[in-house]
């Protein structure tokens, strides 16, 4: 009888018989690893360095523990593109090793968020050239696949987009396009799926949903066991799941569903006689809302100074440094909103609810067949509602806060420590794996496990398929080239800082001939320096911002004598292969600066705690983008370059050989960009 560990020995027998791959002993290590921990529904954590191959070694188990036993695991990465990568290219390499097996293949599914499908009914509405367009050529129904359908501007096909998104909440089963609908459909197809794949922001919608839900099943359906690729990003995606924000913009999202609602609704109340009335009810609804808005509007223009509202526990609000950020009224107006749009959102669905109540005597068949669809409605207004109570009364571990973005005031609020709600959502309740390319700090797993609350039983730091030692080098500037970043600003000469940094990026780039990414961590930084870079005409400069993030990295990609200035979202998941990328320039330790209420709060309690928040969060915060920064760099196997380090602290700070202690064994440390670049093969500003 076949075992999940035999399925899995033979599925990377058939993978050396392809052409094109070798043998990866550590991603069938990983894969047979994995697979263990689903046959004992155990938990671990695993670094699985770039170029291991750990999409088809997350893959391979799952299909093989499915097909043995029946059970459903599911596999989620960070972001949309990610699984869309490993749902269009990954999953068809891995099924096709099983493909002669006896056992039948399991059924697979790809779930993304509600916002990432389109809707048939807004598009009939809204843009009705693009309802055929959908029915005929679009498979999942999501973003992706529009675009690559709808042939027009990027522009245009995105207003065309924002327009047939869908909704928040709808009529589910009541809708008459609910058999056709994309959404539903992949839900259907989630639920019924040996393997799974998706992303980070619906497995905690998902267990945010079983854990309100009397039958403990969210999106996904129940299923047994968990892997989280680029789980060091899954913290980030803990905490965009779990806030909440009271904004303009969310009371008109929260008025267009309440107008769905009233609309279901209506016929039924005007064959009962009660339309006028229905219609009154809810107008009185919809004027409350809109004063809300406005209220809001003017309470940011009022506020003299945002900042910390509350924040639990108490000792935070008391630390002198949250003090400093509290605002500068008694929060007074801030209550008064949310405590009325609660109360609104819960009067409406109760007299919602007590309506289709006596409506149903008169029209019993009609008024059962809203009943499911007031639900769905009611529920999203009563849980707004309750979040709006919430932001003054947090629970856990939690800031609330008011900031303004454009015109736009919000009121927020954030976790600041995950580890008891994602012990509660995530870790105790299925067993999980969790993978990454950088997620052990210095040698262990104790950040993660710390900032995360997991408690894995086996984990395991997997050996780069690279040798770094040969395709790596580091470059570390002499003393004196560049001022320390702090001792600029302190002493008020952030332009001469610049200047000092633009004469050494000029010198790469010009000694690397181009093919250079330079990260920093502010745009201030970054366009003070651009500004004073003088490059030759043939090496163009090009930066994020200026040309957009997408635009700016495909022309570098294209471009090899191009460079690229960039910030956050190039620092990971960036992917250029090949020479177009033999340099990356991290120009400044990304320490983070506690500017924003949640960062402040967060540290707050961490010294509440009697903890050292600079060791516990801001070092290894850094260390860890650091990691991910110089990741950019060796993608491929023939790949080879420089990682220039450009922040004089890490030769002159005791934590800066903590830093390179964090890059592969084996690099050796230059302090002449020439050196360097002979070290890895790169001579005279072309490629051997």
């Amino acid at each position: 009888m076949s075992t999940t560990a035999s399925l899995i020995e033979r599925a990377f027998e058939r993978l050396l018989q392809r052409p094109g791959f070798i043998s990866r002993p550590d991603q069938k290590q990983l894969s047979l690893l994995l697979g263990d921990l689903m046959a004992n529904r155990a938990n671990g954590a695993f670094e699985a360095p770039t170029g291991l191959g750990k999409s088809l070694a997350a893959l391979v188990p799952a299909i093989a523990h499915s097909m043995v036993t029946g059970q459903r695991v599911v596999i989620a990465t960070y972001t949309n593109v990610l699984a869309e990568q490993y749902w269009r290219t990954d999953l068809p390499l891995a099924l096709s090793l099983f493909e002669d097996e006896e056992r039948p293949l399991p059924k697979t599914a790809m779930l993304m968020g509600r916002s990432r499908y389109a809707c048939l009914i807004a598009a009939d509405e809204h843009a009705p050239e693009t309802v055929d367009i959908l029915r005929t050529g679009a498979k999942l129904g999501i973003e992706s696949e529009f675009r690559q359908l709808v042939h027009r501007s990027a522009s245009t096909t995105s207003a065309l987009w924002s327009k047939i998104i869908s909704p928040p909440v709808c009529p589910a089963r009541l809708c008459p396009a609910y058999d056709d609908c994309f959404y539903y459909r992949a839900r259907r197809d989630a639920e019924q799926a040996g393997v799974v794949i998706t992303n980070h922001s619906v497995v905690i919608q998902d267990a945010l949903m079983a854990r309100s839900s009397t039958e403990d099943q969210g999106l996904l359906g129940k299923f047994d066991f968990l892997v989280l690729d680029e789980a060091h990003d899954f913290p980030q995606a803990a905490m965009n799941g779990l806030e909440f924000e009271l904004s303009k913009s969310k009371l008109s999202a929260l008025a267009a569903v309440a107008s769905r609602m009233e609309s279901s609704l209506l016929p039924l109340a005007q064959k009962c006689g009660d339309g006028a009335d229905w219609t009154r009810f809810y107008t009185a609804f919809k004027d409350r809302i809109e004063r809300c808005e406005r209220e809001l509007v003017g309470y940011g223009l009022t506020l003299g100074r945002p900042g910390i509202m509350t924040a639990s526990p108490n000792e935070i609000l008391e630390h002198p440094h949250v003090k400093s950020f509290r605002t500068s009224d008694d929060n007074s107006g801030a209550k008064a909103i949310a405590v009325e749009v609660s109360e609104a959102c819960d009067q409406f669905v109760t007299g919602a609810e007590n309506r289709l109540a006596a409506w149903k005597d008169a029209e019993p068949d009609r008024a059962r067949g809203l009943t499911e669809s007031v639900r769905n409605y009611g529920v999203y207004l009563r849980e707004y509602g309750f979040g709006c109570h919430r932001l003054f009364d947090p629970d856990g571990v939690a800031v609330s806060y008011v900031g303004r973005q454009a015109n736009d005031t919000l009121l927020r609020q954030d976790v600041i420590d995950l580890a008891e709600p994602l012990k509660e959502l995530i870790w105790d309740r299925v067993p999980y794996a969790c993978l990454s390319a950088t997620l052990a700090l210095d040698g262990n797993f104790d950040f993660f496990r710390r900032v995360t609350g997991a408690e894995p039983q086996f984990e395991e730091v997997l050996p780069s398929p690279f040798d770094h030692a040969i395709q790596t080098a580091i470059y570390l500037p002499k003393a004196g080239l560049i001022t320390d970043p702090t001792v600029a600003r302190r002493e008020g000469d952030e332009a001469g800082y610049y200047r000092k940094l633009a004469n050494v990026l000029t010198e790469i780039i010009v000694a690397m001939d181009g093919r250079t990414l330079a990260l920093f961590h502010s745009r201030k930084e970054m366009e003070g320096v651009a500004s004073l870079m003088k490059l030759p005409p043939h090496l163009s400069l090009l930066m994020q911002g200026k040309f957009g993030a997408a635009s700016a990295g495909e022309r570098f990609k294209a471009e090899p004598s191009s460079s690229l200035f960039a910030l956050r979202s190039f620092w990971t998941g960036f992917d250029a292969p090949g020479e177009t990328l033999s340099c990356v320039a991290l120009v400044r330790i990304p320490f983070e600066v506690p500017i924003d209420p949640p960062q402040v709060a967060r540290l707050a309690y961490l010294q509440t705690q009697d903890r050292d928040a600079f060791r516990e969060h801001t070092l290894p915060n850094a260390k860890m983008m650091m990691r991910q920064g110089a990741g950019r760099l060796i993608r491929r196997a023939g790949d080879h370059g420089i990682v220039a380090l450009l922040d004089p602290r890490l030769r002159t700070k005791n934590y800066g050989e903590e830093f390179l202690a964090n890059f592969p064994d084996g690099v050796r440390t230059f302090d002449d960009i020439f050196d360097a670049m002979a070290h890895v093969g790169l001579e005279n500003s072309k490629l051997l």
